[in-house]
């Protein structure tokens, strides 16, 4: 167990420099923090494996896929109080993955596993995936005033390929044209580039954000390069559709899993 953590240890390490960007055979996981306001502490094993873990931060941990993650848990930041209790976690072996610390429908802090589409795309074309991890009802999601993806709920996700372009997106509950309880935002797609938004916070306690990440290079030889892990700046909350780990086995686009482990 040592071994893994030490492991662990240089993965975090190698964030502080620049990554290269990863050929698609490689496995890529990428771990969110998507709950505002909550700084946490992850343990593997009884021991911490990284400290003060905040809010929009971004761990890679490609260099574990294939690992048993023993005892995951994550804490309150300098405390012993238990978030996620995870227990004997399987990472998976190999494909591009995001793992998003959010809280659910309900608002209690869970793991939700994402199988990144990576399929190349189009020339002229960008890719729009928008996933709700946030604590709020099913909501619609406009772009350009007209609907692109409908009755989205926590923690689900709907994606297009779309010209590349600037588009003004807002979200509205479900059949309703307001109120509008995110945006309206700017949103570019970008030629080639796969655009994750992650909408994460809480409706009720006021904290509805966006997260946004990238995959690029996926109009040619597809690479999987985060490219940014922040809020979309609207001047206003924005409540649209994203961290720490789930560990409850979650089946996404293809029935990909993450696996937990029991002894």
């Amino acid at each position: 167990m040592k071994k893994l953590i030490a492991v662990f240890a240089a993965t975090l390490m190698a964030l502080a420099i620049a990554a290269p960007a990863m050929a698609q055979s490689a496995p890529r996981i990428h771990l969110i923090h998507g709950i505002p306001d909550t700084p946490v502490d992850v343990v593997v094993d009884g021991d911490i494996v990284f400290a003060d873990f905040n809010f929009g931060d971004t761990q890679d941990l490609s260099s574990l896929a294939g690992a048993t993650l023993v005892g995951l848990q994550v804490v309150l930041a300098g405390t012993d109080t238990v978030a996620i209790d995870a227990g004997d976690v399987d990472l998976p072996a190999s494909g591009n993955y995001s793992i998003i610390a959010n809280l659910d429908a309900d608002g209690t802090p869970t793991l939700s596993v994402f199988a990144n589409d990576t399929a190349a795309i189009d020339a002229g074309n960008g890719r729009l995936q928008v996933r709700h991890t946030a604590a709020a009802p099913a909501v619609d999601v406009k772009a350009d005033g007209a609907v692109a993806f409908s009755n989205l709920s926590n923690p689900n996700e709907a994606k297009a390929d779309l010209p590349a372009a600037t588009y003004s997106v807002e979200v509205v509950p479900t059949g309703a044209d307001d109120p509008v309880v995110i945006g309206p935002a700017d949103i570019a797609v970008k030629d080639g580039e796969s655009l994750i938004v992650y909408a994460v916070g809480s409706l009720e306690g006021g904290s509805l954000t966006v997260l946004t990440e990238s995959i690029t290079g996926l109009g040619a030889a597809p690479e999987g390069v985060p490219t940014g892990n922040s809020p979309v700046e609207s001047g206003m909350p924005l409540g649209m559709v994203a961290g720490m780990l789930v560990i409850a086995t979650i089946a996404v686009g293809g029935g990909l899993t993450l696996a937990r482990r029991t002894n």
